[in-house]
Formats: structure tokens, sequence, C-alpha cells
């Protein structure tokens, strides 16, 4: 067997390995019991260090030696692989088994006691096991290493590259037109309320609907529910969504399309990169993008509504039956500074993730204690948001990422944003008539495009040279500001 092929026989293995630990962490998160917590803690050590064994071995290291020299005569998606997993092996080097294990144990802990404080609305339940993971990131920071600040170990993790000086640098381009924005905009449309509970049947069946004509396909994929919305991946053929859903909330609308523009992306990433490190999404940053275009650009337009709203009248007709289609379309986008993230207007949002970053940059640094984060997220929401946080299952327990462990991940949301717009823009260059397209239910025609553009590829190439490859431009903040003012002017008149 040649090198490569050794190689592509090695990366299968290992992608087989992270699927099982991803299908035991959809487990743990949709169906396990709560009393086999502590075992499923022990099973994610045992298996993440014999994983992380595997990455490390000096057989892996030698096999990219020898790729790595006969790289000029490789394809293009075979020398992405071999960069992908050299950038891998790199990072796992790093990482002391020991570490790697316990940190996949305390994480597997701190995601069940996250649910118990949330549900109580208690942070001093889940403070003990934050404050063990911000000292295990700490430590994860100086193993990776660093240039500049400890907090870029960790972005560089989920989007390749990033620093915590571009990412400064980017909300300092955006907050001051946001925060121009809400005071422009804010209590300008009306918002949405519900005397009638939605049935939760109802909601679910509605959710799948839309899955359905987004183009999720079914036979290779579900809809479960768990108490934060997720998509993950089991295999090639088995990419996975979970929802939630609450009495008098369109959540179960905006989940869906939120976790269904995650679910398409993996879903058309080419065959020929199946059981490898190419096959998944590039970055958390072009991931978020399709997860917010589908959600917010296509999902908050009057286009898609003009389709989709007679059948959401048809299905709650005692919310909706004496409702016109303008008044639900303002209304799914009232611009109202509020207490949750994944509530917010596209005016608000990037104020949440700014609210967060400054948090982890806080904790990963040293500047700020975990006992502090309750008073610090009350000061820091009346600060950006003008809101009053009354508990802490509405303030800073509300996000599950970093009883994950997840720090650095935040930012890769707002990156979404501004791609999402950059996105959009290539889009209508290609199709003209995109609101007809729209009105008339063809998300094939979108799905289609986005599927050849960007999902296909997987992760052959980084993140914003496939920007370049779809826009044209590298990441900007100015599509997004653009299109946030024309489609915000237009709503309000």
């Amino acid at each position: 067997m040649n090198t490569l092929a050794q190689l592509k026989k090695y990366s299968a293995e290992l992608v087989d390995l992270h699927h099982t630990l991803a299908l035991m962490q959809w487990d743990q998160e949709v169906r396990m019991p709560r009393r086999a917590a502590e075992g499923r803690a022990g099973q994610f050590a045992t298996l993440s260090g014999l994983v992380h064994r595997r990455e490390v071995a000096p057989e892996l290291g030698a096999l990219l030696i020898q790729a790595e020299a006969q790289k000029e005569s490789l394809s293009v998606e075979d020398r992405a692989l071999v960069r992908v997993m050299r950038r891998s092996y790199d990072q796992n080097t790093r990482l002391p088994e020991e570490f790697v294990a316990e940190f996949s144990r305390l994480t597997s802990q701190a995601q069940m006691a996250w649910l118990e404080a949330r549900e109580q609305s208690d942070f001093a339940i889940f403070q003990p096991l934050l404050e063990r993971l911000v000292v295990m990131a700490r430590q994860q920071a100086e193993y990776l290493g660093y240039a500049a600040h400890p907090y870029d170990a960790l972005l560089d993790l989920y989007e390749e590259g990033l620093t915590t000086a571009q990412v400064e640098s980017m909300f300092v381009e955006l907050q001051a037109p946001l925060v121009a924005m809400v005071k422009r905009f804010a209590g300008r449309l009306a918002t949405l309320s519900f005397a009638e509970p939605f049935a939760l049947a109802g909601q679910e069946q509605f959710a799948q609907h839309l899955l359905v004509a987004m183009g999720f396909d079914f036979s290779r994929g579900c809809l479960a529910r768990s108490a934060h919305p997720f998509t993950t991946t089991l295999g090639h053929h088995d990419r996975r969504i979970t929802n939630r859903y609450a009495a008098k909330s369109l959540d179960f609308i905006f989940g869906a399309l939120h976790e269904g523009g995650h679910a398409l992306y993996e879903q058309g990433i080419a065959e020929s990169l199946a059981n490898s490190h190419l096959d998944d999404g590039v970055s958390l940053g072009i991931h978020e993008s399709q997860s917010r275009f589908w959600e917010n650009v296509v999902g908050r337009g009057r286009p898609f509504w003009q389709r989709f709203f007679p059948e959401l009248q048809q299905a709650f007709p005692a919310q909706f039956a004496h409702t016109e289609l303008d008044v639900f379309v303002r209304g799914i986008n009232a611009v109202t500074p509020g207490l949750i993230r994944v509530d917010a207007d596209e005016l608000t949002y990037n104020l949440h993730v700014l609210i967060r970053f400054e948090i982890e940059k806080g904790l990963i640094e040293g500047s700020l204690e975990v006992g502090a984060l309750p008073r610090v997220w009350r000061d820091k929401y009346r600060q950006y948001l003008g809101v009053e946080v009354e508990s802490d299952a509405d303030g800073v327990l509300q996000d599950i990422h970093w009883a994950h462990g997840s720090f650095g991940y935040f930012p890769t949301y707002t990156i979404g944003n501004l791609a999402a717009a950059q996105i959009w823009e290539a889009y209508k260059k290609y199709d003209p008539g995109f609101n007809q397209t729209l009105a008339s239910g063809d998300l094939a025609k979108v799905k289609g495009w986005l599927a050849k553009e960007i999902h296909s590829h997987g992760s052959v190439y980084l993140p914003q040279e496939l920007l370049v490859r779809v826009t044209g431009a590298p990441l900007s903040a100015k599509p997004f500001l653009a299109y946030l003012e024309e489609k915000f002017g237009t709503l309000a008149g």
C-alpha cells in the first residue's frame, strides 16, 4: 500500500473514532438518563485518551512526512487532506494524553451540571466545574502555543488563523453602526405575541416540513429534541439535528432553519471526501454562515413567507388565521433588545456575541474570575443592550458552550453573519430573480448553488480562500451592514 493510501486508511479510522465520540455526545444530550452521567464521563475519558493515542502516534507522523515529500504530485483534494491532517497532528501532539482524557471527563460532567443549574437558575451549581474548565482552557492555550494572546490559541481551534486582535477589530467596525441602527429601529416594528400555545406535535411537524422544503434528506439524518439545539455528524450519511420547543415561541421555526443550514452543509459534502478529515465544514465561521443564511437572510425575508405563511396559518389557525403576511414579517424581524442570544434579532445579535467575547477573553487572560460572572454579565447587558438580567437561567447560564469546554467558539457566530451577507450578494448575482425563486418555494435552486459553491468542497479550501472563491472578496463587515440598512429601512418604511 502506498503512502497516500495508508494515510487515507488512517484518516478513515480516526474519523470513525470521532464519530463514535459524537454518538456518545448526541446520546448524552438527547436520551441519556441523568444518573448515567458519571459513567458516561468515564467512558468519554477512556475513549478520548485512546483516540488521542492514535492521533499522535509516530506512525502517523512518519506517514505525513512521506506524503508531504510527494505533495507536488498530489491532487488538490489529496494535498488538502495532508494539510488538514498535519494541522490536526501538530495540535494533538502538543496536548498530553492525560490532559485530553481529563478534559473530556470534565466536560461530560459539566454538561449535566449546567443542565441542572439552568433548570434551577442557580449558577452556584455550575460554578465549581466552570472554574476547573477555565483552568484547563488556560492550560490548553499554553500547550497549543500562541504569538500574542492566550485566547488566540483557542480561537484558532474553531477558525484557523483567527486572533484576538482581529476579533477586536471586527467588533470595533461593527459596534457603533449596530448601536446606531438599534436606536433607529428599536420599537419601530411591532412584535408578535400569542395568547394560545403552539401544540408540541404541530411544532415538530412544521419544523420537519421546513427541513424537507430546504432539501434536508431524512434518509441521511434525523430530528430530535435537546435543551440547546445543535447539529452533529455521526457518519457521511448520518447528519443529525436537534431542536427545542416552547409553548408560545417561534423557536421551532428558526431553530429548524438554523440547524438545517448546518446540516445541509454537511449533507452536501462530496461523496469523494467521505470518511476522511475533509468530510467536514472548513471552519465554524463558514458553517455559521450557512445556518444564518437560512435562518435570517432567507427565513426572515418576505419572499420566503409568501410561500410558507399560508401553510403556517393552516397549521396554527388559532395563532395566525387573522394575521396578515406583512404584519408577520415585520413581527419576526422586530428589533427588541433582550436577554437571550438565540432569540435576538439581527441588529442586536452581534452585541450578545460581543459580550461573550469580552467575558471569555477576560477569563482566559485571568483578568476576570468565574465567581464574578453573574455580576459582570448583568453589567454588560445593561451597558450594551439596556436590559436587566433577572435570573441566571436567562443570563450567564443560557448557553451550553462553556460546559462543552468551547472557549473561542462565540466569535465565529459574528463571522458567520458577515460571511452570510457576502454569500447572499454572490447568490443574487447568480440568480437575479431571487425574490421570485423564494416566493415560489424553489429552495432547491438555492440549496443547489450553495452545495456547488461551498458545501461540496468540505475542508478542501481554507476558510478565507473559500470565501474569496465564492464572493470575490475576503471577509468584510460592509456587506453585512449594507444588508441590515436596506432590510430594516424597508421594513420600517
